[in-house]
């Protein structure tokens, strides 16, 4: 049984609840451990119009403190508890801007993170959630995913991050085309080079059904990605990428099924920056 989930959001940035609903919903789901990684501001040059307006390093501390607040009222109330709650865990999604690299190391070191995870939505100042494949032609597309893979691998050896986010974000508005490239030769040696670099890199790849709620209606990796992560034996964390109470711990006992049909039987969690193997 998967026993946390670590990639989660709440209404700060573009969630639609609160961290203590989601919270109160994690507590339903017999979770041990919820993390809490909501989105951090973004550099300048780069915006997601899904972001609330405002400040959002105003956002992003708030949220910080709010969830700290919550990480110490459930250790003291575990103290004595009989039946606990899950620990609470403080995390961030970080978008890796390979040109801004002091602005993201000075959002690592702000605050007292238990984990923090990478992600590319952006390559260079294309805003990949707002990229129109279907503008383009096929060969153009399989170079957007090499492109793609190339940021993840600069992530990777970049090494301030615990964990790589949603391996395969690059594929929720061109399913179609993205299965055709992952049939090509350049496609198998593309992720095998990226993910040489993963294994030394020692992060964490997240399975996520996050991708099941998405356009692409499919788990975070593809199954092709996730067997050359097992065959390099990259660690994996579990998550939902909720962004609203229904979907926390979204198909979870689908996800536990997938990642054991290659050959999986742990999950990582961090906490205080330091993984801890799970079970499941």
């Amino acid at each position: 049984m998967i026993t946390a989930d670590i990639h989660t959001h709440t209404n700060y940035f573009h969630g639609k609840n609160t961290v203590r609903e989601m919270y109160a919903k994690a507590c339903e789901n017999n979770l041990s451990y919820y993390g809490f990684s909501e989105h951090t501001p973004l550099p300048e040059g780069f915006a997601c119009l899904l972001y609330r307006e405002g400040d959002m390093k105003i956002a992003f501390n708030n949220y910080v403190n709010e969830v700290l607040t919550l990480k110490k009222e459930v250790e003291e109330y575990n103290k004595s508890a009989t039946i606990k709650k899950p620990q609470v865990l403080l995390g961030m999604e970080l978008d890796f801007t390979p040109n801004n690299t002091k602005f993201m190391e000075d959002l690592i070191a702000s605050y007292p993170f238990d984990y923090v995870i990478g992600t590319v939505h952006f390559i260079e100042e294309e805003n990949i959630g707002r990229w129109k494949a279907n503008q383009v032609s096929l060969e153009e597309r399989f170079i957007f995913y090499e492109r793609y893979y190339d940021f993840i691998a600069k992530l990777a050896q970049w090494g301030k991050t615990d964990i790589i986010a949603h391996p395969d974000f690059v594929k929720i508005h061109s399913i179609e085309s993205f299965h055709e490239w992952l049939k090509q030769d350049r496609a198998i040696q593309c992720l095998h080079n990226t993910f040489k670099i993963i294994k030394q890199s020692n992060m964490v790849l997240e399975v996520s059904t996050g991708g099941l709620i998405k356009e692409c209606n499919e788990i975070h990796p593809s199954p092709k990605i996730l067997e050359i992560a097992a065959q390099y034996q990259v660690p994996i964390s579990f998550a939902s990428d909720t962004h609203t109470i229904d979907t926390v711990c979204y198909a979870f006992s689908d996800l536990e099924k997938f990642a054991k049909s290659y050959g999986y039987t742990k999950h990582t969690i961090f906490i205080n920056r330091k993984p801890i193997g799970l079970s499941f």
